[in-house]
């Protein structure tokens, strides 16, 4: 009955293996959402640094230049 054995083994597997697919099939979606919402608060955070680091630098370009501009006149 070896055979028999192997059988019983091969089913008990494939039965874990599905009752897990399912589990992760239910999991995986706010897991997704989650990691989602992540990525777009880290993009979000990027974006506004990068709005404030080109805002400052746009104002030290022009305070630099009016103060070149002032003292050649």
């Amino acid at each position: 009955m070896p055979i028999m054995r192997f059988a019983a083994g091969l089913t008990a597997t494939g039965i874990i293996g599905f009752l897990l697919l399912e589990a992760l099939k239910i999991l995986m979606i706010p897991i997704t959402a989650w990691v989602m919402g992540l990525l777009a608060l880290a993009l979000k955070i990027l974006l506004v640094t990068l709005g404030v680091a080109a805002a400052l630098g746009v104002g030290v370009f022009f305070y630099r230049r009016s103060k070149r501009a002032q003292a050649e006149a």
